[in-house]
Formats: structure tokens, sequence, C-alpha cells
């Protein structure tokens, strides 16, 4: 994959870069590539779940424009903690606030192979952010 320097350090930084361009929805970024077969995901809104082309697929419905910046990054071989900040619209046509922009941050624990791939990702996030976000827009649908 690309990611291990001399001494089977972890280069995170690469990783996460890569990362961000797959966690690109609008540009249509292979997040699933970034996942080891049979790994596993999990958020608040989601129980942990091998069907990571469902995840995919629920993201690029609500959210089409979907990025997510990796502000930190921190590992060892075997895993990494970051943080993010992601942005998207909320796209749910018929549903109040549909067309309301949304930032929402959160921290991700994933772990991984010798190859680098992701065999476990876990979301942790505050589902109010981006709620609240939408409700503003819909109580006060000129500051969309």
């Amino acid at each position: 994959m690309g990611y291990a320097v001399l001494g089977g350090d972890m280069d995170w930084k690469a990783w996460a870069r890569r990362a961000e361009q797959a966690l690109d929805v609008a540009k249509r970024g292979d997040w699933k590539g970034l996942f080891a077969p049979q790994a596993t995901f999990g958020d608040p809104h989601t129980h942990s779940t091998k069907d990571l082309g469902r995840i995919s697929s629920q993201t690029s419905r609500i959210f089409p424009d979907w990025t997510q910046e990796i502000t930190t990054i921190r590992g060892t071989d075997s895993w990494a903690v970051f943080e993010w900040i992601g942005r998207g619209t909320f796209t749910r046509p018929e549903v109040p606030g549909d067309g309301t922009r949304i930032t929402m941050h959160g921290a991700t624990i994933i772990e991984i192979n010798a190859e680098g791939l992701v065999t476990n990702w876990r979301d942790y996030l505050d589902r109010k952010e981006p709620e609240e976000q939408i409700l503003a827009a819909i109580q006060n649908p000129d500051a969309k």
C-alpha cells in the first residue's frame, strides 16, 4: 500500500491524505478501498456492520457532496485515532431541511492489518450537531 516507512513505522499523515480523498463523495472517492475484506464499521447511528456498501450508499444519498478533513491523527503500526471535520449538504427531497449545509466534528478509531487496510472503523460524533443545524435552517429558511 505504500504507507509503511523503514523500520515498520506507519506513515499516518500519508494514510490520512488518502483517506480524505477516499471520503470525498462528490468526487466518487473509494472509501471501501480503505478496508480489508470482512472489515467492520460502526458509528452512533449504525451498529457494527460488515456491509460497507450500504454505509457508502446511505452517506452518498444523504450527503452527496460529503467531504471529511482529518485534522489530527496519531497511531501505532496497528491502530490510529483521528479527529475530523465533515461537511456536506443534507439532501432529502420532501424532508424539511433539505439543502442545508452542515458541518460535523468527530473522532474515529481504526485498526489496520499489515497491508495498512482497515479491519475495524468506529466513528464517535455528536448526532445532535447536524440535527441542530438542520433544525435551525428549518426555523430560519433564509439563513440557508
